[in-house]
């Protein structure tokens, strides 16, 4: 099937709308014979004549008012394209989709937003805290520009850039044997009922492997799905857990104590998950350069990576 040009269908919008093929001519800088050749071919590629011409008069046909409509839409459709796409690369309009982890969309993005939209306030910025497996299938089929997460084995053709990496630290209530200890070891907490997420979070799944790496028997006395039920069963006293030092922030409950895991550490990488054959757009860019100033302003005393501040400045 053959479908006629853009400028053709403008020229049969103007002569339509003119009444007149000089007046269109003008209206569009365009030739008188060179307008009505474009009309002639849009007339035979349709198979239909659009205008009843007399010497005196130019009307439609009925066929011809039929398609004015649908030619009307679609000029109004690309001319709106067109504006959008202008203000989107001069930062004035648009949107963008973020999914993150909830550690990171209660710990940084807070910031990184505040900055951004104050920056930007005609960019819209819709938001998703996500676990992991769902951040990953977002960034994957397109309905998420970038995610903001740890680095999975099932990231697949996703490009995963590396900020920083997030220490797991021991939560104990605060009359704990360890609650004053500023460090332990993985081999010191089998000691104590252990708290964890359900299977299926990035979390559960750095521990498993941290305890199987070092032959240890991964048992949790209780489980559940989100952070915030694990600090009301640890201050209970029911247990201890052990989770991310993002994910503490978060939680701000002064009646529990952490410890860093060490001899070995365990931690996670954290960083920006996005498609491969995806190029970003400036607002995109825009969103990176300011996670970039906010990680770099961070005073938190966690390691920062320096290329993706490198490379997020443009430099």
């Amino acid at each position: 099937m053959i479908y006629p040009s853009f400028s053709k269908i403008r020229s049969f919008a103007a002569v339509a709308a003119h009444g007149s093929f000089r007046r269109a001519s003008e209206h569009l800088h365009l030739s008188q014979p060179a307008l009505s050749a474009h009309i002639r071919d849009l007339e035979e590629t349709l198979g239909v004549p659009l205008f009843h011409r007399t010497t005196r008069s130019l009307r439609l046909t009925s066929d011809g008012e039929r398609f004015l409509v649908r030619a009307r839409r679609m000029i109004e459709e690309f001319e709106a394209g067109v504006v959008e796409l202008q203000d989107q690369a001069k930062l004035q309009r648009g949107r963008i989709v973020v999914t993150c982890i909830t550690t990171i969309a209660c710990h940084v993005l807070p910031k990184v937003l505040a900055t951004y939209c104050q920056r930007y306030p005609g960019i819209k910025v819709q938001v998703f805290d996500d676990p992991a497996p769902i951040l990953l299938r977002r960034v994957a089929d397109g309905t998420a520009d970038i995610g903001i997460g740890p680095l999975s084995e099932r990231a697949g053709d996703l490009q995963f850039q590396l900020i920083t990496h997030d220490r797991f630290v021991a939560v104990f209530p605060h009359r704990h044997p360890l609650s004053h200890a500023p460090s332990v070891r993985l081999s010191e907490l089998v000691k104590y009922p252990l708290l964890t997420l359900q299977p299926g979070t990035n979390v559960r799944a750095v521990l498993e492997q941290a305890f199987a790496k070092r032959g240890m028997a991964f048992e949790p006395a209780f489980e559940v799905r989100n952070h915030f039920t694990l600090s009301g069963m640890v201050e209970a006293g029911l247990g201890i857990t052990i989770l991310p030092s993002m994910a503490i922030s978060m939680l701000s409950n002064p009646l529990l104590k952490t410890a860093v895991i060490t001899n070995p550490g365990i931690a996670r990488a954290v960083g920006i998950v996005q498609r491969r054959d995806h190029a970003r757009a400036p607002l995109v860019d825009a969103f990176l350069q300011t996670l970039a100033e906010t990680l770099g302003r961070a005073a938190d005393g966690r390691k920062v990576r320096s290329t993706f501040l490198h490379a997020a400045s443009g430099n």
